[in-house]
């Protein structure tokens, strides 16, 4: 025998379709590849679209949520003025009719 040996080569049509039908498939996926990751990429995007919204509207709920908070300290800041200047708006309401209908 000699150094190289020969390759075999396909005679028969069966083995020539199996040679044409792998190589097909192997065109096909190399050509659909950019299409899949393409759309992949889409949809990613798409994705960090909506959760970009969710955060813009998370944030937004937050600093609704520290304005009310700022609006109650500054109320309770309005009151310790009252209480300071005797304005006497956070006193404890007197009763006047007793429970039962019966004054004491």
């Amino acid at each position: 025998m000699s150094a190289t040996e020969k390759l075999r080569v396909p005679t028969s049509n069966r083995s020539i379709l199996k040679i044409v039908v792998v190589v097909l498939l192997i065109m096909v996926l190399f050509f659909m590849l950019p299409l899949y990751l393409q759309n992949r990429l889409n949809s990613l995007y798409e994705t960090q679209h909506k959760l970009s919204q969710e955060v813009t509207f998370l944030q937004r709920d937050a600093l609704l949520l520290e304005l009310k908070i700022n609006q109650l300290s500054s109320l309770e800041n309005l009151g310790e003025f009252a209480e300071g200047a005797e304005l006497d708006l956070n006193g404890v309401p007197v009763k006047v009719l007793m429970q039962g209908g019966r004054n004491e």
